[in-house]
């Protein structure tokens, strides 16, 4: 992992030989992705964020890695949020009231239930409750480049736009 310091904060970090990109290339790869305009804000929100690390991962690539972890929780919120648009409960209570959210895999399959989310598109939603834990893990910050990151964040928007058009 690239050393911060004062002189190389904002110098591309090579990474690994063969992984670095044109900064043009890098940029244009992340900015080229867009949401659906049916994609509410606070998920919208959230999205940027993710691709912003992204972006930035250019000149710190555990960045990367973060932004690819953050599409899956984006993910995970978008599911969360189109399960309340539609009025379906998104938290059960316990036995002292207090509320806790429903699981992401309760969320899938309510939504999946409702016609929401197409059978085709079930097995990217779930990989997606895989590929969160998996990234996460420190052994996978330094292996993660660019194609990874594009991935991630163009199905991320993909299944939003699918999600959240109907």
């Amino acid at each position: 992992m690239k050393a911060l310091n004062h002189d190389n904060w904002l110098l591309a970090d090579a990474g690994r030989p063969g992984q670095i990109a044109d900064a043009r290339a890098w940029r244009q790869a992340f900015l080229s992705i867009n949401l659906d305009p049916g994609v509410p804000a606070e998920v919208v929100r959230q999205f940027e964020a993710a691709r912003g690390g992204m972006l930035y991962s250019y000149f710190f690539r555990p960045l990367l890695a973060m932004g690819v972890e953050q599409c899956y929780r984006i993910l995970e919120s978008g599911a969360r949020i189109r399960c309340a648009q539609m009025g379906l409960p998104v938290y059960l209570a316990d036995s002292q009231g207090k509320p806790h959210p429903l699981s992401f895999g309760h969320n899938l399959g309510v939504l999946a239930k409702q016609g929401l989310i197409e059978d085709t598109d079930l097995t990217l939603w779930r990989q997606a409750r895989e590929l969160r834990d998996w990234v996460a893990a420190p052994e996978h910050l330094e292996i993660l480049n660019l194609n990874h990151g594009v991935t991630a964040l163009s199905r991320a928007a993909e299944l939003l736009g699918k999600l959240f058009r109907g």
